[in-house]
């Protein structure tokens, strides 16, 4: 779950957010207790405003995508005041809280299926086919976005292990890469297909990553989101065995590790000591830091990588 925008309005103790997933955007509120919380949250928020605009701020109206807000101000020359994407910048940190809290109200997780367990397609479809993973963003992650807009895949041949519905298979396509983009889950091949427009060169196949190990090397480039944080953390050192093998000499690994420090999962949480650790004996890590211009539930819970393989 991502939001297009949110909006907080003090004086009616009410939240309005537009969050997107699979099946497009749509309009959530909270109100009464959901939104006492939202707004304990909120406190450094509205003091940061507050000091910016030199007066209470009543309101605030977030466009998540654009990166970019309107305040509401308790003073009548001046009733909205707009901060421009740079400015945005400046506040994330006090913003971004905010975020994840009316996420934690709005998105309820779906109960595991009994007896399954991340490795399997049966622990994965229900919540592809329910729209249920709170994973979703409705497209590429930004940040991966942003780095292949100046180091364009063209030519490449990419592999793009969990790849969900295949936002980021498609991303590497549109820049002329062609693209193997796999996932256990039928479910979400099936979706991931239905969504790809005819003449992209992305071959999507139901298939495990793991099975990928001792196969002869084929890619130039395994792009990782949201996969390494869904397998069980005691098979890491598989996965790095199976990029490492899919990967050609000298082949890059570009990806977003998730660090959000929260107890249990999926998504299993990492951090850089642990993915140092784990992928340095096959890897020369080129680029290993905090992520920028992450969606803002996740802003400074993802590490950005680039990684050579030996």
């Amino acid at each position: 779950m991502d939001f297009r925008s949110f909006k907080l309005h003090r004086p009616d103790r009410h939240v309005r957010a537009v969050v997107v997933g699979a099946r497009g955007e749509q309009g959530r509120d909270l109100e009464g207790e959901a939104y006492a919380r939202v707004d304990a949250v909120a406190e450094p928020m509205w003091a940061a405003f507050g000091r910016h605009a030199g007066a209470p701020v009543r309101a605030v109206a977030v466009d998540a995508f654009a990166r970019h807000a309107t305040l509401s101000v308790d003073d009548p020359a001046r009733p909205g005041l707009r901060l421009t994407p740079a400015e945005f910048e400046a506040f994330v940190d006090v913003i971004a809280p905010v975020a994840r809290a009316i996420r934690a109200e709005l998105f309820v997780r779906t109960p595991d299926v009994a007896g399954a367990n991340p490795g399997e397609a049966r622990f994965w479809d229900p919540l592809f086919a329910a729209d249920a993973g709170g994973w979703e963003l409705g497209r590429a992650a930004p940040p991966l976005v942003a780095w292949f807009s100046e180091h364009v895949p063209k030519g490449m041949q990419a592999l793009v292990p969990g790849c969900g519905r295949g936002h980021e298979a498609r991303l590497l396509a549109a820049l002329e890469a062609t693209v193997t983009a796999i996932d256990l889950a039928p479910t979400a091949i099936a979706q991931a297909q239905a969504m790809t427009p005819a003449g992209l060169a992305i071959t999507f196949a139901v298939q495990d990553l793991f099975a990928r190990i001792g196969q002869p090397p084929a890619f130039d480039l395994v792009v990782e989101h949201t996969c390494f944080c869904a397998i069980d953390p005691a098979r890491r050192d598989d996965y790095v065995t199976a990029v490492a093998d899919s990967l050609l000499p000298g082949g890059m690994l570009v990806g977003l590790f998730y660090a959000h420090g929260r107890p249990g999962g999926p998504p299993f949480t990492t951090d850089r000591a642990e993915v140092e650790r784990r992928f340095a004996p096959r890897f020369a890590i080129e680029q290993l830091e905090v992520a920028h211009g992450s969606t803002l539930i996740r802003h400074r819970q993802e590490l950005f990588a680039v990684m050579r393989r030996r």
